[in-house]
């Protein structure tokens, strides 16, 4: 990214115009929500720990099983011998998926096991596929060396105690990157993670990932235990990625409720602007992240800037890409903490069932926290999903709302967060053009002067005669 920084010039970037404002950081999720909306929703499962021991395991179980996958890896496992494996970059639906069997390729070779064919390819990775298959039969699978290799392709996982709780993993609403801090948080981790989604970013600016860092923290927080007080979160910085540590807010506090409640009257407030202005939740949502980032940042991004972003039209700068990341960044913040709340809510024993007179502190901070949360669930009810909000591959380009409509609303945005609506910048060129433009509609003005009767008379021209 930085070579491609010093590269170009500052108001450029190397992002192809093809790409636009197009997210494959949410490509993944995004599939998951069009799953969960189809007619394989039952089907669909998030599993804490690797795909392909799942994958495996669950095809070691049960016979004609198909396993799509991008890792070769995943054709050394111990399947039943019908047992079929489709590589994404061949499962061309046009012309046909091309599927493979472990069982056969293991008969081709004459070989009793895949995994050693694989032990002796690492061994000598110049060799033929004859003669590795022919060293793989003399392994000595007895080895300590040949055994530690081998106990990767063992199809067995362990389920965690917790999965057999339905209502905290079904149906699997939640998206995989806070799914795996789900489980953690499950497993009494006392340092949980997350792998924030790899964002385009401007390289030399602070990470995307600042804005909506207080929603995340209380997303964190609505799942906390005792067990841990920080939440890792892995993310650009620089040029690399490092460990960002977030404090989470302490629970039972009498300053606690205060950034819940804060933040449920503002979204009640931005819900009746809506309402009045009669935008929809596509429209509404966008521009509540640009109000997130407008509390982050020191200096306000210009009104046309903002309205190219949030209406996907690429100009190619790094602006555009730096402030498209801020606002998914917001966006897919906003979305943990929806989620989160739910699991919450499934979680948490009900603080209305305990009387008035038996409450303790603890417990009724619980319950002011516990409705004010209820209260953001049903803000966050019609939260768009991740097509209508963040453009993916694949996804036609649209338009939000009409130009006009869309910058006094973007205006109304900064009025309402509290900031100065910034004047529009003019560059240069187009100053000069301005320029010209009137300087040649001043000459037109004086030449129908020039030919304009100069007194009432619309023959005085003519002269005495």
């Amino acid at each position: 990214m930085q070579q491609f920084r010093n590269n170009y010039a500052t108001v450029s970037c190397p992002v192809p115009t093809y790409l636009g404002s197009i997210s494959y950081a949410f490509l993944a999720p995004a599939l998951q929500e069009a799953l969960l909306d189809s007619p394989f929703a039952s089907k669909t499962q998030t599993v804490p720990g690797e795909a392909d021991d799942w994958c495996a395991s669950h095809a070691k179980e049960r016979f004609r099983s198909i396993i799509f996958t991008s890792d070769t890896d995943l054709v050394l496992f111990n399947y039943n011998t019908d047992t079929l494996i489709v590589f994404l970059h061949d499962a061309d639906v046009s012309a046909g998926i091309k599927a493979y069997s472990p069982d056969e390729i293991r008969i081709k070779l004459q070989i009793t096991s895949l995994v050693a064919f694989a032990y002796t390819l690492i061994e000598n990775p110049q060799d033929s596929a004859q003669l590795l298959a022919h060293q793989a039969r003399d392994v000595d699978q007895r080895s300590a060396r040949y055994l530690d290799f081998a106990s990767r392709y063992v199809a067995m996982v362990t389920r965690p105690a917790y999965l057999g709780e339905p209502d905290l993993v079904d149906p699997p609403q939640i998206d995989v990157r806070l799914s795996e801090f789900v489980h953690q948080v499950f497993d009494h981790l006392q340092t949980p993670h997350v792998y924030l989604p790899l964002l385009i970013e401007e390289p030399n600016q602070a990470s995307a990932w600042n804005i909506g860092l207080d929603i995340r923290r209380l997303a964190y927080t609505l799942l906390a235990t005792k067990e841990f007080t920080v939440v890792q979160e892995y993310r650009r910085k620089a040029q690399g990625i490092s460990i960002q540590e977030v404090a989470i807010y302490p629970r039972y506090f009498p300053e606690y409720p205060d950034p819940v409640q804060i933040l449920e009257e503002q979204m009640r407030c931005e819900k009746e602007w809506a309402v009045e202005c009669g935008i929809g939740p596509e429209v509404l949502w966008p521009l509540y992240a640009v109000r997130l980032v407008l509390a982050e940042v020191n200096t306000p991004p210009p009104i046309p800037l903002v309205q190219r972003v949030l209406n996907g039209d690429f100009d190619n700068s790094w602006d555009f890409v730096h402030l498209t990341a801020r606002i998914h960044a917001a966006l897919y913040s906003l979305r943990m903490l929806s989620q989160t709340i739910k699991i919450g809510q499934a979680i948490d024993p009900d603080p209305e069932q305990i009387p008035d007179e038996s409450r303790n502190q603890q417990e009724s901070h619980n319950l002011d926290l516990r409705k004010s949360m209820s209260k953001i669930a049903s803000h966050m009810s019609d939260f768009p999903s991740i097509p209508d909000l963040i453009g993916v591959p694949g996804q036609a380009k649209r338009v939000l709302e009409e130009p006009g409509l869309m910058k006094d609303l973007i205006k109304e945005t900064y009025r309402s967060a509290g900031v100065e609506v910034p004047t529009e910048q003019v560059s240069n060129k187009k100053k000069k053009r301005q320029m010209k433009e009137a300087e040649r509609k001043k000459k037109k003005t004086e030449q129908r002067l020039q030919m304009k009767p100069q007194g009432g008379n619309a023959y005085a021209m003519l002269g005495d005669g």
